[in-house]
């Protein structure tokens, strides 16, 4: 049982420090550049907003913007960076009572929100993002990738700093020795091994400074998932920005992006 990641996000502390950021990953890039003249016709929703990071740059492209999310801090980050310029509304995913159905073009679920839930919520939260979708709409996010070539590497003493969830040198071995506990395993790669079967499951990995357990999945099983909720995948996007289904390719990055209406 992993904590509730509300908690976790929903300080003053956290939310100033996803206000500070102000990038896109190469994926979200990509996304724009192919999508770029039919954004402009697009009521949007920016789910997970957080600190508005993506705020700065989908908003000014989309006829309508709607960020939102389920922890008041970040909402309240979100109100002082940029005014009355947008919409935010605070709203949680797995239940958008607030939303009525066919209400956006494009829904946007950036930085892995999604992994922030266990299993069933994960499954709610998308059949609440179909509903909220008008006919043909597009659903664009990221997840955590169970098949990642690099996943061992995180929880090695000899992990390369700089890499996705690296840990720094002071205290790396406490670390370590710390993430073997929350996992409940003292062979990691067994661990990941085990969850590589089910195709699905939760990894601490340092996340929020390991207090907080993210679902990992194959790509494979999201399709699946994608498709028992009633979406059709259209692409794969490489965390680099490559549009491939080239599984090589997918699984040199720690998480992959999925395009579907």
């Amino acid at each position: 049982m992993t904590t509730d990641h509300k908690i976790l996000y929903d300080t003053e502390h956290i939310s100033c420090d996803y206000a500070a950021r102000d990038y896109l990953d190469m994926a979200e890039k990509t996304f724009i550049e192919e999508f770029s003249k039919k954004l402009t016709e697009m009521d949007m929703l920016d789910m997970g907003v957080g600190g508005g990071r993506t705020t700065k740059y989908f908003a000014p492209l989309v006829k309508n913007y709607t960020g939102a999310d389920y922890a008041p801090y970040m909402i309240a980050a979100c109100k002082k960076k940029y005014g009355d310029s947008y919409k935010f509304i605070e709203c949680d995913v797995r239940d958008m009572n607030s939303v009525s159905d066919n209400s956006f073009d494009f829904i946007l679920f950036s930085y892995n929100g999604i992994d922030s839930f266990g299993h069933d919520d994960r499954l709610h939260a998308l059949a609440e993002i179909r509903r909220a979708l008008k006919p043909g709409g597009i659903f664009f996010f990221s997840s955590h990738n169970l098949n990642w070539s690099g996943l061992y590497g995180i929880f090695s003493f000899r992990a390369k700093e700089g890499s996705c969830f690296s840990l720094k040198k002071p205290g790396r071995l406490f670390n370590l020795l710390r993430l073997r506990y929350l996992n409940k395993s003292v062979s990691m790669k067994r661990h990941i091994k085990k969850l590589r079967k089910k195709k699905a499951g939760h990894i601490y990995d340092n996340s929020l400074n390991g207090k907080a357990g993210i679902y990992y999945i194959t790509a494979e099983e999201q399709v699946k998932q994608l498709h028992d909720a009633g979406f059709n995948i259209t692409a794969t996007y490489s965390r680099s920005g490559i549009k491939t289904d080239d599984e090589e390719i997918l699984d040199s990055g720690c998480w992959i992006y999925y395009l579907c209406n």
